[in-house]
Parts: C-alpha cells; sequence; structure tokens
C-alpha cells in the first residue's frame, strides 16, 4: 500500500474516532500501525480509542509502545501517564508528564493531569504549583480552576479557593463538581448556609452524584437541621449502597437526633463495606459507650488511634505499650491525649494501674501537674511540655479501661479521687468570705477552638452566654462565681442586671487554683467542660447542662452519673433549646437555696458554771456532720 493510500487509511480511523464509532477507528489505527509501526502518532491514537472503549490495559500497552518509537512525543506521554493513573498508578505517572511538560511547556493539560496525580499521592502544594501553572496557560478551561480550588481547600486554604472556583463557574456554570468544591470551601470557611446552596445546586444538576449528597448531610448537621441531614444522608446511601461514607454521616445524624439503635445499624452498615474505616469504628464507639455497652464501646474506641486527628501520629515511642498483663513493679507511663475534661476523668484509673503493681506515672497538660500530683497511686506527673520521663511500658489513659476490661460498675469505685493542697484552700475561704448566702460556682461555656471545626461545632452546641443564666439573678440567698476562663470569660465584666457575681479569673493559674476553689463553694453549675470533671472528682455537688445529643459519657435517659455520683444532668429536650433547661435548673437552685438558709431543727445549748451560753445552729444536716 502506497504512501497516500495509508494517510487516507488513517484520516478515516481519524474519522471514525470523531464520529465515536470506536471499534472501527481501533481496526482502522491498528491496520495503519501495521504498514508504519515506527510512527508514534496512530499508537496515540489507538490508546485514546482503547480508553474510551475502557480497554485501560490495552491504551497502557499502546502508548508504552509509542514512548519506545519516539521518546521525545508529549502526546506519547500525556497517553501513558493517563493510563497509568487510571489503572491506579498516580505516583508512576507523574515521571512521563513531568518530561511532558519539558517537551511542551505551554501544554496546559500536562499540567492539570500532573497536578491530579500529585494530589492522589498526597503532595497537594506541589499539585497546586501545577494547577496555577495551568489555569495561566489556558484561563478559558474550567477543569484546572476547578481542580486548584480543590487542592486550595484541602490545604486549608479555604478563603483563597473560592476565587478559583467561582471562576470555574462562570466560565462553566452547569458545573457539579465545581458547586460541590465551592460548597466544601464555604463549610472551610465557616459559611454554612452558602455551602448547603452550593451542594442543593450539585445534587439538582447531577441528582447521583454521592458525594455531595454526603457533603450535603454533613453541612446541614452543621446547621443543626437534623431531619434534612438524614434525608440528605439516605439519598447518598440509596444512589451508592457501597458508600461507606455515606452511612457514616447517616450515623453520625441519627446519633445526634437521639436514634441510637439507628445510628448503630447505620455505622455496622458502613464498616460492613469498609471494615477498616477508623472514623466509622470511633463514632459507632460513641453510640455503644452511649447505650452502655461499655466492653465493645471501649473495644471500638481504640480505633480513634487511626483517625486523621489522632495525636498518636505526632507520639512516637520505642517502648512496648502495657497490654494489661502484670506489672511486676515496672514504670508505666500514662498519657493524656484529648482535652483536659478527659484527663481529668480518666486520670482515676491511675490507682487501679498501680493497685495492679506498676509504678504510674502521668504524662498531662501543663495545667494540670499540680493537681495531680496528689492523685492516689502515682509516683510521677510530668509535663507534656517536658523532656519524656524514664519509663517501661506505656498507655494512652482513655485506653486503660480497654485494657483492663472494665464496665460501667467498675469506673466509680473511689470517690472523690481528686483533692486540693491544704494551703492552696485558705486564700480562696478570705477571698469568698465576703460573699453572702450560697455560694454557687458557673461555668457557662467551654473552649471555642476556633482552629479546630469540628470541635468548634461542637462548642457550639454545648455552651452558652452568661445571660442564658439572668434568672438567676433574682434567687434570694444566692452569689455566684464565675468559673469561667478564655474569652468567654469578658462576659462577666457585665453580667445581667441584678446578678451578684465574683469574678475569680485573676487568681486561677492552673487546676489547682480552680480545685481549691470549688473546695469552697457549696454547688458547681457547669456546661459539658473541665469545671465539671473537677467537681465530679473533687465529689463536689455539681450540675451539668448537657445538650441534645450529650456526649457518651454520660449515656442516655438519665440525670446521674456512675462516673461521678454528686452529679446532676440536666438534659435538653430538643437541640439548642437552652432556655427551658435553665428555667427548670433555676426552679431547682431557688428550693435548694431556700433549704440552705432555712434555719436549722438543730441546735446545741450547752450551760456551765462560770459561762455563758453558747448556742450553735447547723445550716444544714451535711454541714452539721462535716464541723
Amino acid at each position: 500500500m502506497t504512501g497516500p493510500d495509508i494517510n487516507r487509511l488513517f484520516a478515516r480511523a481519524v474519522a471514525d474516532h470523531a464520529a465515536g464509532a470506536l471499534a472501527a477507528a481501533v481496526t482502522g489505527y491498528l491496520h495503519v500501525i501495521a504498514l508504519r509501526p515506527l510512527e508514534p502518532a496512530p499508537l496515540v491514537n489507538l490508546a485514546m480509542a482503547r480508553q474510551a472503549v475502557g480497554d485501560i490495559v490495552g491504551a497502557l500497552a499502546a502508548c508504552r509502545r509509542a514512548v519506545a518509537v519516539d521518546p521525545r512525543s508529549a502526546e506519547a506521554l500525556n497517553g501513558l501517564a493517563a493510563a497509568l493513573a487510571e489503572l491506579g498508578h498516580p505516583a508512576e505517572a507523574t515521571g512521563p508528564l513531568r518530561r511532558s511538560i519539558t517537551l511542551r511547556p505551554d501544554n496546559a493539560e500536562a499540567y492539570n493531569n500532573l497536578g491530579n496525580c500529585l494530589n492522589t499521592i498526597q503532595q497537594h502544594a506541589d499539585a497546586g504549583l501545577f494547577f496555577r501553572c495551568a489555569v495561566v496557560l489556558a484561563p478559558a478551561q474550567a477543569e484546572p480552576y476547578n481542580n486548584l480550588g480543590a487542592t486550595l481547600t484541602g490545604c486549608g486554604l479555604s478563603a483563597e479557593a473560592l476565587l478559583p472556583l467561582g471562576r470555574a463557574l462562570t466560565i462553566r456554570p452547569a458545573n457539579p463538581q465545581a458547586e460541590n468544591n465551592l460548597g466544601n470551601a464555604l463549610i472551610e470557611s465557616d459559611r454554612i448556609d452558602p455551602a448547603i446552596a452550593a451542594f442543593r445546586r450539585a445534587v439538582a444538576q447531577w441528582p447521583d452524584f454521592t458525594d455531595a449528597w454526603i457533603n450535603l448531610g454533613g453541612a446541614l448537621m452543621d446547621r443543626g437541621d437534623i431531619a434534612a441531614a438524614i434525608a440528605a444522608c439516605r439519598q447518598a446511601a440509596i444512589r451508592r449502597p457501597d458508600a461507606a461514607s455515606a452511612y457514616n454521616n447517616l450515623g453520625n445524624a441519627l446519633k445526634i437526633a437521639g436514634r441510637l439503635e439507628a445510628a448503630d445499624r447505620a455505622f455496622r452498615h458502613g464498616l460492613g463495606c469498609r471494615p477498616d474505616d477508623a472514623e466509622i469504628h470511633f463514632n459507632h464507639a460513641a453510640v455503644l459507650l452511649k447505650r452502655g455497652d461499655f466492653r465493645a464501646g471501649w473495644a471500638e474506641y481504640e480505633w480513634r488511634r487511626k483517625t486523621p486527628q489522632s495525636p498518636f501520629r505526632q507520639l512516637r515511642l520505642p517502648q512496648a505499650e502495657w497490654d494489661g498483663a502484670p506489672p511486676a513493679g515496672r514504670r508505666i507511663m500514662l498519657y493524656a491525649e484529648q482535652g483536659l475534661g478527659d484527663a481529668l476523668q480518666f486520670c482515676r484509673f491511675a490507682e487501679t494501674v498501680a493497685a495492679r503493681g506498676g509504678r504510674v506515672i502521668l504524662r498531662v497538660y501543663p495545667s494540670l501537674v499540680r493537681l495531680l500530683a496528689s492523685l492516689p497511686g502515682v509516683v510521677q506527673v510530668v509535663s507534656t511540655e517536658a523532656p519524656l520521663p524514664e519509663f517501661d511500658l506505656h498507655l494512652p489513659l482513655m485506653s486503660v479501661p480497654a485494657v483492663l476490661g472494665l464496665d460501667v460498675d467498675a469506673i466509680a469505685r473511689r470517690l472523690p479521687y481528686l483533692s486540693p493542697a491544704l494551703a492552696d484552700l485558705a486564700p480562696w475561704r478570705d477571698r469568698l468570705a465576703r460573699l453572702a448566702g450560697v455560694k454557687v460556682g458557673l461555668a457557662w461555656s467551654g473552649d471555642p477552638r476556633p482552629q479546630d471545626r469540628d470541635a468548634h461545632l461542637l462548642d457550639r452546641r454545648r455552651s452558652l452566654t452568661l445571660a442564658h443564666f439572668a434568672e438567676l439573678a433574682d434567687i434570694p440567698g444566692l452569689s455566684l462565681v464565675s468559673l469561667q476562663k478564655g474569652q468567654p470569660a469578658a462576659q462577666a465584666r457585665t453580667p445581667p442586671s441584678g446578678m451578684m457575681l465574683f469574678d475569680a479569673a485573676e487568681w486561677i493559674d492552673d487546676f489547682a487554683d480552680t480545685a481549691a476553689l470549688l473546695a469552697n463553694l457549696d454547688l458547681v453549675i457547669s456546661v459539658d467542660t473541665s469545671v465539671a470533671h473537677l467537681a465530679g472528682a473533687l465529689g463536689k455537688p455539681v450540675w451539668i447542662l448537657s445538650r441534645f445529643d450529650g456526649c457518651w459519657r454520660w449515656l442516655e435517659d438519665r440525670d446521674d452519673s456512675p462516673w461521678y455520683p454528686t452529679a446532676r444532668l440536666y438534659r435538653q429536650a430538643a437541640p439548642g433549646d437552652w432556655p427551658p433547661v435553665v428555667r427548670r435548673l433555676a426552679g431547682d437552685l431557688r428550693r435548694w437555696c431556700a433549704d440552705r438558709a432555712r434555719p436549722s431543727q438543730h441546735a446545741v445549748t450547752e450551760q456551765s458554771s462560770g459561762q455563758k451560753n453558747c448556742r450553735i445552729e447547723w445550716r444544714t444536716e451535711d454541714e452539721r456532720e462535716t464541723l
């Protein structure tokens, strides 16, 4: 066959390819290749046709041959990289793409494809650089802008991501992928309502877009629209029954709604799809623990170590982890891993470990060091900011129940387990002496932690403002003491009208100071934060305001706690609805203060020769027994 005939055959194959007649195009390309085996163009086109019909392995073979024929063919290198990426070898694909860019520095598609491969192998910063090159070279194409925006969001630059995503949607308004990425950027920028609108546009344009349904469900949860969140997550699960993330979000939404059995089923289904998903296991643990299934719950809770946010990724210890075997006098370092309240709650188990023969070293946050030095069973307390001490074995504090197989009956055997230093008590007694009546400590807010989005959203659900407690101002015989720290403590400077509030913040440097203050109070009222745990650990009466989707540690459907026998729970009846909770608490506090102020029935009159009569009145039975 002559040269012109071969050219016509190639042109016909190209025309078939363009018309979608892919089988005919493949046949034509193979014929041309047989006649001209050393030309890269037919091989590259053959690869593209085979890729279009799903024959990725065939496409890869054609591209490898094209590169062997002409190592300087940018098109062949791009095709080779595309096939490698689609077959799940993105790292291997980066080499051909880099060579292609060297040969053709103006090829925006190669920059875009290289950015995608780098994203897949978690090299997000480098990916962003190549997407920036792509948008410069192809400013009229939406895809590089979309990819750049998604990458910036993944790098924590959500505000910067909004511009390229907006540009992608200007170029191609009907673009569900860009709408979904825009929604993610808006969520990370804490703009929940516009994010929900973006996700809704994405699923309206592409009803089977599972990821957008999942993200919509998450955004609706963030807004507190739990019923709509459940519906969105169900839409995702219907469209992709194997989508573990859909069931994870569904389980979380059902858990917030208080439907724990349904949440349990959702998490189990998600784990059936992806058995090693640490996040689903961790979320499932909260359901099991909240239902009181401690043994199964502790086992699931261990998966927290493998979640992306786990602090264990930074702390790598060469010593062996304690597995519960008799320690025979070896030094066991138990270390804090999550919040201050968690450390205060779980440090109780130091004595349990010591009773089994371990010499316990506690590694905790600096503000806890001085207080926990008094903890029974502990031989040393070190700060997380200090060098690691010498030890033989180690274990996270919150893993002790799992290792020892502790159930709900074993968690409160010794209370109180913390006590203030005697030397710290007198200064607080002097400061509070001028306060009349019953002295009640108040902590109305947790730590907002704006740098941690998940923690920040949870804090919104658990925290109140001082203004919520305005009706406590007219309770006779009550003096309130602010226990609040952090940014919300500023509200103590302008309390509600008529409220007698003593601000103790300036004298509190650490939890040892707080413990001494609490010991001088009659009662503590707190939202679910570290102050509540400290009061419980001290054996101080504490009333805890708990959000509707209360933490697993408070279990469900009860107003007491096995963790802290002196605690009383005040639970929301509906998400975000604090006023009825505060009204109920205020009524109880009014009666409690009245009982404390009522003259005691107990009086003692002693007479003796040469002495005046001495009369002692006890305000309460508890006080009489104490004195």
